[in-house]
């Protein structure tokens, strides 16, 4: 058995969890924002170096902050969370109304939610393991069908 914190090496699902256009847009406005500011009040090159640098430094942070659902023959993950296979229970999915529910008034306090707005539907995915403080895993995903599918697959499996 491999050891715990190992990754697999035959990746069966892959989703990365990007921010919505209206995230990415609020950023843009900002950022070019405060690049019209200073831009005003100490002169347009230094408004412009401003601009540039901080909608970088956005653009990164949003690109660096996307996080990925990955299984493979080993392990499922969800951003930075991962869980040995053996310890996955029942999949449900849910819809929209279903999810704002499951996040909001029927969340147990001990959830791990990985949660992007925008999109819709999640997957509660039920921990098994004793030792665990998550009684289960809360993400969003756009692929609620084939993601439950592809894990079931990997799990029986494993």
């Amino acid at each position: 058995m491999p050891s715990e914190g190992t990754s697999g090496e035959h990746v069966v699902y892959t989703e990365r969890l990007w921010h919505s256009a209206g995230m990415w847009f609020v950023a843009l406005v900002m950022t070019v924002s405060l690049g019209i500011a200073y831009g005003s009040a100490y002169g347009i090159n230094l408004g412009l170096i401003v601009g540039v640098v901080a909608s970088t430094a956005a653009i990164f942070g949003l690109l660096k902050n996307t996080p990925t659902i990955r299984i493979d023959e080993l392990n499922f993950q969800v951003g930075r969370a991962r869980m040995p296979l053996r310890y996955i229970g029942k999949v449900q999915i849910l819809d929209e109304t279903q999810s704002r529910r499951a996040r909001s008034t029927h969340a147990h306090k001990d959830a791990y939610f990985q949660l992007r707005g925008g999109i819709k539907q999640t997957l509660i995915v039920e921990i098994t393991d004793e030792s665990d403080p998550h009684p289960y895993w809360q993400i969003s995903t756009r692929n609620p069908e084939d993601l439950s599918t592809k894990l079931s697959e990997a799990k029986s499996k494993n």
